[in-house]
């Protein structure tokens, strides 16, 4: 961040009060406020600085993905979206290569879309319209369809990695810098275009729902249950007795929660399973014995939402393809208090960057830390031979951040990442274009895939629905 001081922190004991789960911890902040954040408009939970309103949010935020029958909802919609998605693949050319990042983006945000609005936007089926089937053979109205769609995906990536711009480029920099003032205008082109979209989604469905009946039910989204929060259409099962918590959500508050789940849901797993998908092809060997665990545990029956959570070992590769390629480098804090950490005394307002991609690889903490090896996480209570994640796991390696500010998603994600590994390998052979060719990715506040070329073969299976 252009002219702020960020502390850089290594080691677990200097991390351990900025983890903690209370909420009288003095770390309750990611990041201090920003003008840069103030000019993109960045509204979400994430850059919320505000502790009684980022409660409130966060209150509802995960009230909405916790209700009783949401997840078997998400995981009815994954499935569906699969089967869709094998449908496609199975009606390209035999041994087709395509750029898997391109598929699990739209994948991704057909259903972060569908949580948040109810909707499908069918992104998946546009993506394979237009790079399958000659452009010219549709009317317009559906070539509009297809473009629309496909814009709103870019957009999606394009704000994401605009952020950067923001964080580390001050005012006169963004603004009268050739390269970068050119930059910059583009990207706030592309927010208003984005913004534009949410806001528009959030006005028709609160229209929508203020002329339906009170006896009607409505559907169960994330944009629903905010726009109905403690008033009289309120689907929320789950209700508070926190004055400060029972008041209806006004469009800005759901614009930021819409903002941050959308941007978040599509790329941050579109990201992680390509990354899987790169380290399996190069070790073949933890390929084969992830097939082994899924012919254990699910045989040839289909999926069941409790199938994902006997996949241990698919657990193992995830948390270690993490180790190895972080989406999240590092996660920053603030304190709002003064602290003392290795000896030093730090004011409040300090920024502190915890740089879990240094943490994940150091030798007090794990063992052999650049060899790719999932048993570091697999039943490592029942072995000898990792003993250093035996005692340092837990506080060495996360995936979804630490303390309050948790990813509250953190279970669709890792639903969605393990439905898709299991549904792929079970049923097709991915490999490598070019096995020769390194990982290309770009690493700024987050690493993100550029590009993954493979060959998609139909595998020889069958399996009873």
């Amino acid at each position: 961040m252009a002219g702020k001081r960020t502390i850089v922190l290594c080691s677990i004991d200097l991390i351990e009060n900025m983890n903690i789960t209370s909420e009288k911890t003095k770390y309750p902040f990611r990041n201090i406020q920003f003008e840069g954040a103030i000019e993109y408009k960045l509204q979400g939970l994430a850059s919320n600085n505000n502790q009684k309103s980022w409660k409130y949010k966060r209150q509802l935020y995960t009230q909405a993905l916790m209700s009783p029958s949401f997840n078997n909802q998400v995981f009815e919609w994954i499935n569906e979206l699969w089967n869709e998605m094998e449908t496609c693949w199975n009606s390209l050319e035999e041994d087709c290569e395509l750029d898997l990042i391109k598929w699990m983006n739209r994948f991704t945000n057909e259903i972060i879309f569908r949580i948040s609005t109810g909707k499908k936007n069918d992104a998946v089926i546009f993506h394979y319209k237009k790079i399958a089937l000659e452009y010219n053979a549709f009317y317009e109205k559906e070539r509009e369809k297809i473009e629309e769609s496909e814009n709103f995906i870019q957009s999606i990536d394009t704000f994401v990695k605009g952020i950067i711009y923001f964080y580390d480029f001050n005012k006169f920099m963004r603004h009268y810098v050739p390269f970068i003032r050119e930059k910059v205008k583009s990207l706030l082109k592309n927010r208003d275009y984005l913004y534009d979209k949410i806001y528009d989604i959030i006005k028709k469905r609160r229209i929508e729902i203020e002329n339906t009946p009170l006896d009607q039910p409505l559907r169960h989204d994330l944009l629903t249950s905010h726009i109905t929060a403690n008033v009289a259409h309120d689907i929320n099962s789950v209700k508070h007795v926190d004055a400060d918590l029972l008041r209806p959500m006004a469009d800005t508050e759901i614009f930021g929660s819409m903002i941050d789940f959308i941007t978040a849901g599509t790329s941050n797993v579109a990201n992680m399973f390509c990354f899987i998908v790169y380290y399996l092809g190069h070790y073949p060997m933890v390929k084969q014995r992830f097939r082994k665990e899924l012919n254990t545990v699910l045989k040839t029956k289909f999926i069941t939402y409790n199938d994902l959570d006997k996949l241990q070992y698919c657990d193992a590769i995830i948390n270690e393809v993490y180790r190895h390629c972080p989406v999240f480098s590092s996660i920053n804090r603030v304190n709002v208090e003064k602290d003392v950490i290795r000896g030093f005394d730090w004011p409040e307002g300090t920024s502190f960057s915890i740089f879990y991609y240094a943490i994940m690889r150091r030798k007090d903490y794990w063992t052999d830390p650049e060899k790719f090896d999932p048993d570091r996480f697999y039943k490592i209570e029942e072995k000898g031979k990792y003993l250093l994640e035996k005692q340092y796991v837990k506080k060495s390696f996360t995936m979804f951040g630490g303390g309050i500010r948790t990813c509250p998603a953190r279970k669709l994600a890792m639903m969605e990442l393990k439905y898709l590994l299991a549904s792929i390998y079970r049923k097709y052979d991915l490999e490598l274009a070019d096995m020769d060719s390194l990982l290309k990715y770009n690493s700024t506040l987050i690493t993100t895939c550029k590009e993954l070329i493979v060959k998609i073969t139909p595998r020889d299976v069958s399996y009873k629905y």
